[in-house]
């Protein structure tokens, strides 16, 4: 594109900067202060409630169908559909629970809790609590956190459309702000390192500059991280489809349909179990069990082998529900191109790509995207009271020298 062709796109590429910036800032300040926060989320909730994760009992652990069964005993209305595999001596593990379907209604039965810290050798429930459920006492910080992060705890999907779109906008926005950088003239390159600097001085020229320096410095960073939000809201929505005109994807066990009529469990956990460690020893996956889960929805059963903080995830096996025959598997690096793209989203998204110096990283993105929108509102702001002023002034010099009637 030439300079003069530049010179005439600006003014609608500012437009779209300033409405996109100022519609998604809020939302981008929350989500970054949370997302920086819920980079340790575990480490801090093990902070806030250390007897949580402490268990007592020795001997040896519960299988899962007992374990899930001892954790089903304290309320009739419970029964738990996902458990890690903990095999830490002295840890707890972790069950979440959803509420059997009400005879007389046909729904689930609402739960007090379905998060539950539990000891694995006496099913003691060490810690119950609501998912998502607010706010700030020390056992419901991190779960009210996580929720919010990912849709502000609104209602049904409400919340994760919304922070989708504002992902969205949010991606092209970078875009956006990334060609306003670009210079009108020549030379090219030396007309544009001054916008990698904070030259600083007044209070308008240092916010503008940092928040034109560090959107250059970190833009491809920034946009990775925008479009492995947009995954997590908007993955069928927006991203499948999108990856299917580059490349094919792997049918899984959840591509379909959900069932009309969730399916309630039949098999045991602990036949699942026994199946999948048989076909991981066939695979010679040299690792042990570390998550479990029934998908009634689906009516599928999910088995995890190694561990979840690895660079891209565990590898999953999965069963039918009725029959606990193999239905499908998911290995991290295997598959089309598109496969692995979508397997790379949330690693990149939690920073588990790069264990804990990832981790370190997108807590400081966190805050730096925060950052962006709080400087570019306030760039905006003083342009704005700028604007205002000068036009008052003329206002006035326009009423001193009109001529008296």
């Amino acid at each position: 594109m030439t300079a003069k062709a530049r010179w005439q796109v600006r003014p609608a590429l500012v437009w779209a900067h300033r409405i996109l910036g100022l519609a998604t800032a809020l939302f981008l300040v929350i989500a970054g202060l949370t997302g920086s926060v819920l980079a340790f989320h575990e480490e801090l909730d093990q902070l806030l409630n250390p007897s949580a994760y402490r268990a007592k009992a020795h001997g040896a652990p519960l299988s899962p169908e007992a374990l899930a069964a001892r954790v089903d005993a304290g309320d009739p209305h419970r029964a738990v559909w996902y458990m890690r595999l903990e095999k830490e001596p002295g840890r707890s593990i972790l069950a979440l629970a959803a509420g059997k379907i009400d005879p007389a209604t046909g729904k689930p039965y609402t739960l007090a809790a379905d998060w539950l810290d539990v000891d694995p050798v006496s099913g003691e429930i060490l810690a119950a609590r609501k998912w998502g459920e607010c706010c700030f006492s020390r056992l419901k910080l991190i779960p009210f956190l996580y929720e919010f992060h990912h849709t502000l705890s609104l209602p049904g999907t409400y919340g994760v459309l919304l922070m989708g779109v504002v992902a969205l906008g949010w991606l092209v926005d970078g875009f956006v702000g990334f060609a306003l950088t670009l210079p009108r003239g020549r030379p090219f390159l030396a007309k544009w390192r001054p916008a990698f600097g904070i030259k600083g001085g007044s209070p308008f020229r240092l916010s503008l500059d940092w928040h034109r320096a560090v959107g250059l410095w970190l833009f491809g960073v920034l946009i990775v991280v925008a479009i492995s939000s947009v995954t997590m809201n908007l993955r069928q929505e927006v991203v499948e489809p999108v990856v299917k005109l580059v490349s094919s994807l792997t049918p899984g066990p959840f591509s379909g349909a959900p069932l009309a009529t969730p399916r309630p469990r039949t098999l045991s956990y602990d036949v699942i179990m026994d199946r999948a460690v048989a076909e991981a020893q066939a695979r010679n996956w040299r690792m042990d069990a570390s998550e479990i889960f029934y998908g009634a929805s689906m009516g599928v059963f999910g088995v995890a082998f190694g561990s979840r903080d690895d660079a891209l995830g565990a590898r999953w096996l999965y069963f039918d529900g009725e029959t606990g025959a193999p239905v499908g598997e998911v290995i991290p690096g295997t598959g089309t191109a598109g496969d692995i793209f979508l397997q790379l989203q949330f690693p990149i998204h939690s920073g588990k790509i790069a264990g804990l110096p990832g981790r370190i990283a997108i807590a400081v993105i966190g805050l730096v995207v925060a950052g962006l929108s709080i400087t570019g509102v306030m760039v905006w702001w003083m342009k704005r009271a700028g604007r205002v002023s000068r036009a008052r002034k003329m206002a006035r010099m326009a009423r001193a020298t009109a001529p008296a009637e």
